[in-house]
């Protein structure tokens, strides 16, 4: 296989950019004033909160590594401060947060936390296409309005104060759902401990039951529901200090396509089978220490991922995925970030069901929008360089801490991905299968309050194709 040397030419520049960062970032260094900052001690008199109307003290002291009555060298309370900062907004109960010193005496001194605390309450009115993303929807479909869901969101972040929330969905148009869902992530005095319970269900007069040339073919029923979903779920999670978390959820499933769609596809839920009914185990292990989770520049994270479903010979997957972020400041508003992951899937004979891979959710490449690439194996590799160009603050008018200014960045970017994806059979032509995927392209990335980002990208791909794509996100 032949590669274009600017895909060359462009991966050797970000290898060489890690390897150097790297390096830079193991050299062992020491300062004489290092050591007169380790070895002067200063007691924290009193953690000063403000600006929290809503949100509990204790949920927010939680956060502070610095505690009340607490005696701590110089260096560990310059090192803190920041990381106070970051817990805090990285909880998303706040636009913004403020953590300093004050009041500096001799071996004393307080430390004053100021919030700005979102709004928690959203009835949002729901209109969305249902397709994987914009470009699909406008292009492969002609922004068909027969192709939206809507209906209503109930989004109650922050219920009691301890970063509860509770969501309930009531959807309809293209597709039937309702979902209610609850989590507590401090349901109990030492904060550590977390429950929650969803309800999903779901009917659908149209289904993607084959992939073909790497696209979803759809079989749509106007009269009637070809497919239904019912999902029941219970959850725990334990938080291990402030950057670690494990969480599990146990779940009971019920899945059934109608005669038409087995027709079509009978490896849909395997051979002679129209409707499945399986218990899911699913076990996630967090660690996210970076100064933003919705868009990170600073800092490094992992997931990792297992799922069990089902415990018959029809329905046997297990499951494990993996992911990790490095992200660096270079220089002045200057940022370079490394993500990966990986996904396996055992046994590799699975259903059509269980063989979504890269194309759906969070697992795309930027280039490949129009493409899915089913699978039971597959990696992913993502690089990009970032730099600052405008931050503007927009003036509402309104009297409001939180809201009098809405602040804005923009970012320009360049991009390059790599990925493979294993498929065992592949069924029909499905050219992306079982080969390296390379893109590339350069791009405009705009954030907001309420996690808003959005991405403007124009990408190209090995097959000879480019153009402008669109991505949005929004943190409720």
């Amino acid at each position: 296989m032949r590669v274009p040397y600017k895909y060359v030419l462009l991966w050797m520049m970000m290898l060489f950019l890690f390897q150097y960062i790297y390096a830079q970032e193991t050299e062992e260094t020491s300062h004489e004033d290092d050591n007169v900052l380790k070895s002067s001690f200063i007691t924290i008199r009193d953690i000063i909160i403000t600006g929290n109307k809503i949100t509990k003290t204790y949920i927010i002291q939680r956060e502070m590594p610095l505690k009340k009555n607490g005696r701590y060298s110089i260096s560990d309370i310059l090192k803190n401060i920041p990381r106070s900062r970051q817990n805090l907004v990285n909880t998303g109960l706040f636009i913004d947060a403020s953590v300093d010193f004050t009041n500096w005496f001799s071996d004393s001194m307080d430390i004053v936390v100021d919030v700005k605390e979102r709004w928690y309450y959203f009835p949002v009115p729901y209109f969305k296409p249902v397709d994987r993303n914009f470009n699909v929807w406008i292009n492969e479909y002609n922004a068909s309005l027969a192709r939206v869901n809507y209906g209503l969101k109930l989004i109650c972040n922050n219920v009691s104060g301890r970063n509860d929330k509770l969501n309930i969905w009531l959807i309809t148009g293209y597709s039937k759902q309702i979902l209610l869902n609850y989590t507590a992530p401090y349901f109990d005095n030492s904060l550590r401990n977390g429950i929650s319970i969803d309800f999903q269900f779901s009917e659908d007069k149209e289904i993607n039951y084959i992939t073909e040339n790497n696209k979803q073919v759809f079989y749509k029923d106007a009269s009637r529901f070809v497919t239904g979903k019912l999902r029941v779920g219970l959850g725990y999670s334990y938080r291990t200090g402030y950057i670690r978390r494990h969480s599990v959820k146990l779940s009971y499933n019920t899945n059934k396509i109608n005669d038409s769609v087995y027709n079509r596809n009978p490896e849909y839920y395997g051979s002679n089978i129209k409707e499945v009914k399986y218990p899911e185990l699913n076990y996630q292990y967090q660690y996210f220490n970076v100064n933003y989770i919705p868009f990170p520049l600073k800092g490094f994270q992992w997931d990792f991922f297992f799922i069990k479903r089902g415990i018959s010979p029809s329905i046997n997957l297990w499951e494990f995925s993996a992911r990790a972020g490095k992200y660096w400041e270079l220089a002045p508003k200057y940022y370079l970030s490394l993500q990966g992951g990986a996904t396996v899937k055992l046994p590799f004979d699975q259903p059509y069901f269980n063989r979504q891979m890269m194309g759906y959710g969070d697992m795309f490449m930027r280039g490949l929008e129009y493409y899915v690439v089913d699978g039971v194996a597959g990696g992913l590799s993502k690089t990009t360089l970032r730099r600052e160009i405008w931050s503007p603050n927009l003036r509402t008018g309104l009297k409001s801490r939180s809201y009098g200014v809405i602040p804005f960045k923009f970012y320009i970017k360049a991009y390059g991905d790599i990925g493979y994806v294993y498929s065992k059979p592949v069924l029909h032509a499905n050219p992306l299968n079982n080969r390296l995927l390379y893109t590339g392209g350069a791009g405009i990335d705009v954030l907001s309050i309420y996690d808003l980002t959005l991405f403007l990208e124009y990408s190209f791909n090995q097959l000879g194709e480019k153009g402008l794509f669109l991505q949005a996100r929004l943190g409720f």
